[in-house]
Formats: structure tokens, sequence, C-alpha cells
């Protein structure tokens, strides 16, 4: 059941679709945001939830490498309050994590019990949340899922400036075209991605929400189980224009959701490709 549902970081690009379906479907949502000045950190919760759907991070990875601590204290400790307030309720947790955990994969499409090897703070401290996500469980009984989404696009996202997050490329491109600039590529553009549609993640979220219910501890790749290149986004987006490429920096270099377990156990497939959207 989803009668009362938390949504931690709710003005995110993520958690914003997941609100505004989460009230389409009847249930009753509450939400903090740091932008609101709620620091899950310190903020007294009181009230009783079904599930809290845990996405407020601090997801900008240049961030985490100039100033790791800050970074880990909002991911990390701001998971852990979130995980003793809902041993103390019973709630279920779904966790938001990242693909950036497996770091350069050995196995591409990339299976979820792939050996993790983070390549930036950001990445390891999803990792470490991880972690106490399946230690809570085994010492308290709190249920979680952890949902390691690959790269999220769709309506909303946040605009980065330029020579932003690999995750935000997309958008960079959409807003750089409207805005009649280059596109500016990190590396050679090549780097493969795997993007799945942010409305498909709201549907991964509540598929999880819903079997957890009757079973436990489980972590689950959100992806299109689909990837292409930097260069190839740039051309479904501007054939013709101009292109930048900027310094390389330290990323992966291929991405591929291995999308088996999520269809099997979750009945999730990611339904719109990122084609067709632009199409739109």
């Amino acid at each position: 059941m989803l009668n009362h549902c938390l949504i931690t970081g709710v003005q995110g690009f993520i958690a914003s679709h997941l609100n505004a379906r989460l009230l389409e479907l009847g249930a009753k949502v509450s939400g903090c945001d740091i932008k609101n000045m709620i620091d899950i950190r310190t903020y007294n919760f009181h009230e009783k939830y079904d599930v809290i759907f845990h996405l407020a991070a601090n997801a900008s990875i240049p961030q985490s490498l100039e100033n790791p601590a800050e970074s880990h204290s909002h991911n990390v400790l701001g998971t852990l309050r979130i995980l003793e307030y809902a041993k103390k309720i019973g709630a279920r947790v779904i966790f938001s994590s990242s693909s950036s955990i497996y770091g350069e994969p050995d196995i591409i499409p990339t299976p979820e019990d792939s050996q993790p090897k983070p390549m930036m703070p950001y990445a390891l401290q999803k990792l470490e949340c991880e972690q106490y996500l399946w230690l809570y469980w085994n010492l308290y009984g709190v249920k979680s899922v952890a949902l390691r989404y690959f790269n999220v696009f769709g309506e909303g996202q946040e605009f980065a400036n330029g020579g932003g997050d690999s995750s935000l490329c997309l958008a960079n491109f959409l807003r750089q075209k409207k805005n009649r600039e280059p596109l500016t590529i990190v590396g050679t553009g090549e780097q493969r991605r795997d993007f799945v549609y942010v409305k498909d993640v709201v549907k991964a979220n509540i598929k999880a929400a819903e079997w957890l219910e009757n079973n436990n501890f489980e972590i689950f790749n959100v992806g299109s189980g689909e990837n292409y290149s930097i260069n190839e986004v740039a051309n479904m987006v501007d054939s013709n224009g101009q292109r930048v490429y900027l310094p390389a920096r330290i990323e992966p270099q291929n991405g591929l959701a291995d999308i088996t377990k999520v269809k099997n156990m979750l009945g999730f497939e990611a339904k719109v490709k990122l084609e067709e959207w632009l199409k739109k």
C-alpha cells in the first residue's frame, strides 16, 4: 500500500515527477527538501509513513571531488538518518542509488552483482549507503530497495552550466541548441551511456515500493538496456551544429544496464526511447 509517502529531495528533477504521479494515484504525499530549509540530517521527523522514497542527495560529481567531506555528510549521514527513522516507524525505504558505483565495468551489459569499482567520492558514498541498507535489513528488519539509476533524462531536468556533470549532457545540449551555442563535449565524446526516461524511473520506484511489501532488501538496475555515445546524442540534438571538445575527466567510458533482474523480479521495462523523446 502507498497510503502515506515521504519523498526526500522532493523539489529535485526525478522526485518532482514521482510526487506528481503518487498524487495521481491517490496517495498522501509529504515532501522535504534542503531548498525549503529542511535538512534531513537535522530535521525532526514525526509523521508515520508507509514508504520513504529517499532521493535527497548532493549529486554533483565535481562537488564531491572538490569537497568529499561535505558530500559524504549529505549523502551518507543523510541516508543514515532516514534509515533510523524508517526503523522507528516501520517504513519501507526506496533508495535512489547510482550506476556510477560500477566505475569502469568488467561486464557489459552490467548486472547488479558486478564488482563495484567507484571512481569518485559520490559513487563510493552511494555504495556505502547501499551497504547501510543491507545492514539495517539484517540487524533491524528495515525493508529497502536500492535502485541504481543510469542516465536519467526528461522534462524539467535542471540545466547545468557548460561542462557540468556528464549525466546532464543532454540537458546541456538542448540548452546550447536553444541558445544557438556550440555543443560542449567532454573528452572524445565516445563515452557510451544508457539513457532512461524520468517517468519510467518513477514507475520503477512505485513498482519497487509495491514489491517490497512482501519481499526484502534488493538492488536493481534502472536503465533502458541500450546505450549511445555522447557524440551520437549530440548528433540527435543538432546534427549540423558546432562542437567544442573540453578536456577529458575521470569517468567511466562505458555504461549499459543489464535489465534482466529488474524485468524478471519487478516486471519493469523502460518504454520511452531517447530518440523518440527527442523527436517530440
